[in-house]
């Protein structure tokens, strides 16, 4: 669950690469523009990113604790902070498909800040931190054990944690904990160069209305600003031990993948890849089409195919 570089229960990534090649990506000329979804839904992506990740940004003037690391203070979080970062949260939850709204539970918070003064304190991230470190305390050692942690504060602690970036971060843990269907409580710690987001346990059921399966980026419109090198499938108990992945732009043209070593070890079952492909050079609507074929499922192989249409957040009109 370690965000930086590490996750600790992490093992060393192997890659497979799909058989395609660089050459057949195409140009932004031949790129094209979705005709399957209707383009509404691109102001409604547009709408949830305005109205959730934009309005949830941190400034320069929010507090984002009351603590002091010198003398071991523990401070608190500002409410506005705590739901700025709970904002951010549900931007992404929203855009996969998940409507139940995420509480905060007060004592686990508590806890959680005991966990982020101390990764302040020692300058580092661990989940099982020595009672010889700066600022101990057996609160933030349960919360250490129990939370995500990131060198990141306020609401960009949160995509952090989406991105999992680093060479043991395949797994994408953290972003497979924050999107898990079952999340429904968290503890919110935070300094103002560190955050400890408690996420295990009591774990509740489904909402009904969650979508089939959990997908960063998600299927539909979203924009390129939260497009991050690591995809993701997941769904509950499934099987991923034969599965393959392999993507194309909408005219047919081929995106090669790299797939990342498979882990259980984090919410639901989850198949990662990386596709070569920089969502920040696209300039205009592009299609891709994900294709996992050979997904196990109650013990019979099931296919998957949908579009993810990538769009410039900062360009309405294109």
């Amino acid at each position: 669950m370690r965000y930086s570089t590490v996750l600790r229960l992490a093992l060393p990534a192997i890659f497979l690469m799909s058989a395609c090649s660089k050459d057949d990506k195409p140009t932004s000329e031949t790129e094209e523009l979705s005709t399957t979804i209707d383009t509404s839904e691109r102001e409604a992506a547009l709408a949830l990113y305005e109205d959730y990740y934009m309005a949830s940004s941190t400034s320069a003037s929010d507090v984002l604790w009351t603590g002091d690391e010198p003398s071991c203070t523990l401070g608190s979080v500002p409410q506005n902070t705590k739901d700025r970062i709970l904002g951010r949260l549900h931007y992404f939850r929203k855009a996969v498909g998940l409507n139940n709204v995420v509480a905060e539970n007060s004592a686990k918070s508590e806890k959680a800040q005991a966990a982020a003064l101390m990764m302040h304190a020692n300058g580092s991230l661990e989940h099982y931190p020595p009672d010889t470190w700066k600022c101990f305390s057996e609160a933030g050692k349960e919360a250490a054990a129990n939370s995500l942690l990131t060198s990141a504060a306020g609401s960009a602690a949160i995509d952090s944690y989406i991105r999992d970036q680093g060479a043991e971060n395949g797994p994408v843990g953290h972003r497979r904990w924050l999107l898990w269907p079952r999340l429904q409580e968290i503890g919110i710690g935070n300094t103002d160069h560190y955050n400890a987001l408690w996420v295990i346990g009591d774990a509740g059921t489904p909402p009904a209305d969650a979508p089939e399966f959990i997908a960063w980026p998600p299927e539909g419109f979203v924009p390129k600003q939260v497009v991050y090198p690591r995809w993701s499938f997941s769904i509950a108990n499934a099987d991923f031990e034969d599965t393959k992945v392999s993507m194309r732009y909408s005219n047919g043209s081929t995106i090669a993948v790299e797939t990342e070593e498979l882990s259980k070890a984090y919410a639901d079952n989850t198949i990662v890849w990386q596709p070569d492909f920089e969502p920040s050079g696209i300039t205009k609507d592009t299609s891709l089409i994900v294709s996992i074929q050979s997904v196990g499922i109650n013990g019979e192989a099931t296919d998957f195919e949908y579009e993810v249409i990538l769009f410039d957040a900062t360009n309405p009109s294109n």
